[in-house]
């Protein structure tokens, strides 16, 4: 499975969660760079994987310890920053395209094929458009099912945010009806920073929810230690410095 959209949507996040609270699945998480080759997929096996002799063939699954029934997912972050060698391919993304077809690899030590079983990849990436992203290879993605994660409508922003600022108003049980206005107050900069600030200005300016959750923890981190908290303290203090703290970090300077 591939999983691509912008950075900040969640890609990595919700893809690994899911991973990792399903049952015999042991989970390999690998960063790509623009430098990386096959042998980082070798490596990987060799930590979590065996070979086997089944009759006249040499099998590599994952390790028993691990349970006779598990399977190896390795996930791929940034599958697409690989760079192309003078031929115009990836090589890792080729290697892997053959483990998928093929079913397994020549051993170099020895030359014999070896099958793999059990094994299984997935990978996530930005869009080719972004700086140092390849566009890859259809003969590789014809193997994969694509979903596309896009950033969440406001609405769902208004309900997430909105649930991360009732537990930090929990802490103030006096301002339990300043939620929704705080959470509105938050989208709204965001989304008035976003449309207003876009990269056609400046590469870096390049937003999503990202900033919201900085905001969030960074208002936590405020409250944390306080005793007590005015309505009047939060409206003229948490809200507005925390919103002119944002708005300097992000307006471009002159």
């Amino acid at each position: 499975m591939y999983k691509g959209g912008p950075p900040g949507s969640g890609k990595t996040l919700s893809l690994t969660s899911v991973l990792q609270s399903m049952q015999n699945i042991t989970l390999a998480s690998l960063n790509f760079s623009s430098g990386t080759t096959p042998e980082i997929i070798l490596k990987t096996f060799s930590q979590y994987c065996s070979y086997y002799r089944r009759g006249k063939s040499i099998v590599l699954e994952p390790m028993e310890s691990f349970g006779t029934n598990n399977w190896l997912v390795v996930f791929c972050d940034e599958i697409n920053l690989p760079s192309k060698d003078i031929y115009g391919t990836q090589r890792v993304i080729m290697f892997m395209r053959q483990l998928v077809e093929q079913g397994g690899f020549w051993r170099e030590e020895d030359n014999v094929w070896v099958k793999i079983n059990r094994i299984q990849f997935v990978g996530a990436c930005n869009p080719p458009s972004d700086a140092g992203r390849e566009k890859m290879s259809p003969r590789f993605l014809r193997h994969a099912p694509i979903l596309l994660v896009d950033f969440p409508s406001q609405e769902s922003m208004r309900q997430i945010y909105g649930t991360f600022n009732g537990g930090i108003f929990k802490l103030f049980p006096n301002l339990k009806g300043e939620k929704d206005a705080m959470t509105e107050a938050m989208v709204e900069l965001y989304t008035e920073n976003q449309s207003r600030f876009t990269t056609e200005m400046q590469p870096q300016y390049f937003y999503s929810p990202r900033e919201l959750s900085r905001w969030v923890r960074g208002i936590y981190e405020a409250v944390n230690e306080m005793e007590s908290l005015t309505k009047e303290e939060c409206k003229s203090s948490l809200i507005l410095s925390d919103c002119m703290h944002h708005v300097l970090l992000t307006t471009p300077s002159k």
